[in-house]
């Protein structure tokens, strides 16, 4: 008898911390009405990327300060971003940044639009306040809950995946081209429902890649910047950064025909130029280390060197990185094409600052296809037509 009221007993408490239990969508809908109800906010944050596939590692860690205004693009009035060595202002019409090193200053007049490549902007919690209300707003979207311990202290930990779109600011979303589903983690603070650290994966690299961001030092009620510190005449010994003239990318009909480059090979290092692969039809594909359409760009390569053989000289010519981290992809690919590095000058003799970049040359050296990215249908119509 006395077994069966333990029983009972136990099972009444499950029940009672089941009816408590609150699910994802609520725990998302108190963190987003604290985050919206916000008319300014300051934290430090802390932020790396491991790409393990692409042998990438980065991170970087700063102060923001952000200022909110819900009739606006993006909802933030205006900002102020401090890292180790530069400051990022936007007030409301101008964007300004000072690079403490070289003591310069860079100032343009931005849209919210044009301010989402700023890496402090990245999941960020001003990024979570704009797009928190579409995430639970969108049923679609499946949204779990579990509970975590981190130095001791439990959180609450949210995950949700968003179908061939991310977060991002300030348009809510950012969405691919690929199918791909972007995986999130969110850990919350049971007490405050403040974000603490977001995680965000992919589909196509699955446990080979994430980053994550964590927050401290959050203060929902900081101090107001001083009233001259939103404009750049304010801050004295700083020079306007001269912009450097781009050349215009090359276009079809130019002649390439005097360069040489280094090319990897697995026992030796050899420089090749153009008189090397003369009279051949020849792809030239620019590509960086950091750079998702360039890795994805890898396979594609590999099928048209298959399919079309010695009938055509493949060039995959990397632009920035030193010979050790060219091994690591060379390796890694096993190419039967040609890997050649320390690009950066040739492509910018050619107006290529974008990767990846493909350049078609004939046989003489004369472009007969030029295009920012990889397009492998658009490439195999080319060498259809000239083999």
């Amino acid at each position: 008898m006395r077994l069966k009221f333990i029983l009972l007993g136990l099972l009444l408490a499950n029940m009672v911390l089941a009816k408590e239990r609150k699910s994802a969508t609520q725990i998302l809908q108190k963190t987003s009405d604290v985050l919206n109800h916000l008319k300014s906010i300051s934290y430090k944050s802390y932020r790396e990327i491991n790409n393990f596939k692409d042998n990438y590692f980065s991170k970087n860690s700063g102060s923001s300060y952000f200022e909110f205004d819900d009739n606006v693009e993006g909802k933030v009035a205006r900002f102020q971003l401090f890292s180790t060595d530069a400051l990022q202002v936007f007030n409301g019409t101008e964007y300004f940044s000072l690079d403490e090193n070289e003591k310069s200053l860079e100032l343009e007049k931005r849209t919210p639009k044009q301010l989402t490549s700023i890496s402090l902007l990245y999941n960020s919690l001003t990024t979570l306040r704009l797009c928190l209300p579409l995430i639970i707003s969108d049923t679609s979207i499946h949204k779990s809950i579990t509970d975590t311990v981190l130095d001791g202290k439990n959180f609450d930990m949210i995950k949700f995946g968003l179908n061939r779109k991310s977060m991002e600011y300030p348009m809510g979303f950012s969405h691919f081209d690929s199918e791909v589903i972007k995986f999130y983690k969110l850990i919350i603070d049971k007490e405050t429902a403040l974000p603490y650290i977001v995680y965000d994966g992919n589909s196509i690299s699955k446990d080979l890649y994430h980053t994550k961001t964590i927050f401290t030092d959050i203060n929902l009620n900081p101090v107001l910047p001083q009233q001259t510190s939103w404009y750049y005449s304010s801050y004295a010994g700083y020079e306007h950064k001269k912009k450097a003239t781009r050349k215009p990318m090359v276009t079809v009909n130019s002649l390439i025909q005097n360069w040489s480059l280094p090319q990897y090979g697995q026992n030796k290092v050899d420089t090749l130029s153009m008189a090397d692969v003369k009279g051949k039809i020849i792809i030239m594909e620019f590509w960086i280390k950091n750079c998702g359409y360039c890795m994805l760009a890898f396979p594609e390569i590999k099928e048209l060197q298959k399919k079309y053989g010695d009938k055509i000289e493949i060039l995959s010519i990397n632009a920035y990185e030193n010979k050790e981290e060219i091994e690591f992809f060379y390796k890694r690919e096993n190419p039967d094409y040609k890997m050649l590095y320390s690009g950066e000058k040739l492509a910018e003799s050619l107006g290529i600052y974008s990767y990846p970049t493909t350049l078609i040359l004939d046989g003489s050296g004369k472009v007969i296809y030029s295009s920012a990215g990889f397009d492998k249908l658009a490439i195999e119509q080319i060498i259809k037509t000239k083999i």
